[in-house]
């Protein structure tokens, strides 16, 4: 009789035990590279034929980028008159329309600029303050 109590307890004990599964987790990581660069009001170029503003970033991070990968882009502004050194505003995805100017970019292998013109009749306008751009390159799986 004390075999036949003992019984179910080694089955139970061996369903914990023989099993031994193990879960296994497949998971891609993608690196990104992430680029974090100032541009004080005095260091737009001005283009005077397009009326727009002008900065470019000498990016070699770009080289070897496909058109499959992405390049994303962001800019954000500092508060005005700031004696200390804050953190900026939050980060917008360009291309973006602010205050009457559209910020856009252009890039290719060796470098990222941002250009700055006026919308509906706006005159074109630099940042009247430093703004920091944020250049996040990351690369595509294909499937």
């Amino acid at each position: 009789m004390k075999r036949w109590i003992y019984l179910p307890l080694l089955f139970l004990v061996a369903g914990f035990i023989l099993p031994g599964c193990t879960k296994k987790y497949t998971e891609t990581v993608i690196p990104s590279t992430t680029i974090l660069y100032d541009i004080n009001p005095g260091d737009w170029g001005y283009d005077a034929t397009n009326d727009l503003y002008f900065y470019s970033i000498a990016t070699p991070e770009l080289k070897g980028i496909y058109q499959t990968d992405a390049v994303v882009v962001s800019i954000a502004r500092f508060p005005a008159n700031s004696t200390q050194e804050p953190n900026p505003f939050s980060f917008e995805l360009l291309p973006q329309v602010y205050g009457g100017q559209s910020y856009f970019i252009i890039h290719n292998d060796a470098a990222v600029e941002v250009d700055i013109k006026g919308v509906d009749g706006n005159r074109s306008a630099k940042p009247a303050t430093r703004v920091r751009v944020k250049i996040v390159i990351t690369p595509s799986v294909q499937r």
